[in-house]
């Protein structure tokens, strides 16, 4: 058996000891700051302390989909393939949703380390990245989200509801990403996976900033967990897919710029057409909309006219509702 993957020019050592890679999904570093400071993260400071903590750059667009691909292939876009949560098919002119892995060009280190005879473990609360990160995996894989339709042989495991106790959460509540770590601590304690990868959800942070209840709450949460984790004998790293930042007014309203009626207002109907790529499933997230748009030219307008009149930041309208819309970025 060897003792190492190779993937992309990078080596990887298979694991000696169970070890845990958690993505926490729109997790900003202010998050982090605050609750190390106020105490609301007591196991991440004592990682601070004894091990390692740093901030890197995510990839562009800073989505789920791309940033999740990047971690487990550790390439960018331009390897993997994953470009966004969503994109246009230029042969066909259909938008398309990100929901698989038709579109990774490389194998992943979980389905490789799988195939050299690790016991691998893909656990994720959305279920668009459970199809993704499985490409090629021999092991267990599977959703909260989707944790009651879960069978050996798409997911490897027949009951994840009966593995961690409790029916499968509602898709917009913070149990979608406790049910994941709470999976992964079992996974550990039964000796069912030696390398797992578990990737939760932002629904939290597109709703709640720090030093909000609801977000203290939620971290120190998955703190506990990940001490648990270590208590198990577990290596345990932590990352983000991308942080997060306020988009809206003083008074709460969504702060959009709807930019394709902007550009084809200006330079004719049908000049162009705008992709939004963060859009997905999610949508009580962050509405499918974002600070990253692709324009595509569709009458030779000209890239660098189209750049001058969208960096003019036409007047954003109002969307109807108070709550704050907080995005990926």
């Amino acid at each position: 058996m060897p003792n190492e993957i190779l993937l992309n020019d990078r080596r990887y050592r298979l694991p000696t000891r169970p070890t845990v890679v958690i993505c926490v999904d729109g997790f900003d570093p202010s998050y982090l700051e605050r609750g190390i400071t106020e105490g609301i993260l007591p196991t991440f400071r004592r990682l601070q302390a004894e091990g390692f903590v740093g901030l890197a750059d995510s990839v562009v667009p800073t989505f789920t989909n791309p940033n999740n691909a990047s971690i487990v292939t550790g390439a960018p876009p331009s390897v993997h393939g994953i470009s966004g949560n969503y994109y246009l098919d230029r042969e066909t002119g259909r938008e398309v949703m990100v929901t698989d892995a038709h579109l990774l060009r490389c194998e992943t280190i979980l389905g490789l380390m799988s195939q050299a005879g690790v016991r691998t473990a893909a656990v994720t609360a959305k279920d668009k990245l459970r199809k993704m990160l499985g490409h090629n995996l021999k092991g267990i894989s599977f959703s909260s989200q989707f944790a009651d339709e879960c069978s050996l042989t798409e997911n490897g495991i027949a009951d994840a509801e009966a593995l961690v106790g409790r029916p499968k959460p509602d898709m917009y509540s913070p149990d979608l990403s406790m049910f994941v770590l709470d999976a992964g601590i079992r996974l550990i304690e039964r000796g069912d996976a030696e390398l797992l990868y578990l990737s939760l959800s932002d629904w939290i942070q597109h709703s709640h900033a720090p030093g909000e209840r609801q977000s203290d709450d939620f971290h120190h949460a998955i703190d506990r967990r990940m001490e648990r984790m270590i208590e198990l004998g577990a290596v345990v790293g932590v990352t983000a897919d991308h942080g997060m930042n306020d988009k809206a007014a003083k008074d709460g309203t969504p702060n959009i710029v709807f930019l394709e009626d902007e550009l084809n207002q200006r330079f004719g109907e049908g000049a162009v057409r705008v992709i939004c790529p963060i859009a997905d499933p999610f949508v009580r997230h962050h509405g499918a909309l974002g600070s990253f748009v692709r324009v595509y030219d569709k009458k030779g307008v000209g890239i660098a006219r189209l750049i001058e009149a969208a960096g003019r930041r036409a007047r954003p309208r109002r969307a109807a509702g108070g709550r704050a819309l907080r995005v990926a970025a």
